[in-house]
């Protein structure tokens, strides 16, 4: 199976299977974009599948230099930096094309760690414009170099 093909949690779990994989990349997105992961063990992993997992919070309180916010009221030292919960979404399954065999995959925080979560943030803004009657569009933009060619090519 491919990765891009991965559905279903039972899909993500034939993969794993498949492939014979001791481990697989995990990641969940902090408040600035860049993925925060970590490896799960296969039996871990397909724990995580079923009932969700956990991740530090400190992904919502610190900045991409992994400097605490100044006034960060969700997390930080007042809270002694609980897990959150989160989930497996396995339709982001992808192939690491680094490690031979490897699949990732990205999570989505739930419960109160969902109101700051940057997936589920996209999520409710794309619901809301289309409760408002707007809708997607894509555009592509052709250059006339797009069709005569560069001057180095």
């Amino acid at each position: 199976m491919d990765a891009r093909d991965v559905r279903t949690a039972a899909d993500a779990r034939a993969l794993v299977e498949e492939r014979g994989l001791s481990h697989v990349k995990l990641g969940v997105v902090d408040l600035d974009g860049v993925i925060r992961g970590k490896y799960l063990a296969r039996d871990k992993f397909f724990g995580a599948l079923e009932g969700g997992f956990s991740f530090c919070d400190i992904v919502f309180g610190w900045d991409s230099n992994d400097q605490m916010y100044d006034a960060c009221t969700f997390t930080g030292w007042h809270t002694a930096f609980p897990d959150a919960t989160a989930r497996v979404d396995a339709t982001t399954c992808r192939d690491v094309p680094m490690e031979e065999n490897m699949v990732f995959f990205l999570g989505e925080f739930e419960g109160e760690a969902a109101k700051l979560c940057p997936r589920n943030l996209l999520r409710r803004v794309i619901d809301r414009a289309a409760a408002e009657g707007a809708r997607r569009a894509t555009r592509v933009v052709r250059l006339p170099a797009d069709y005569l060619g560069r001057p180095t090519s």
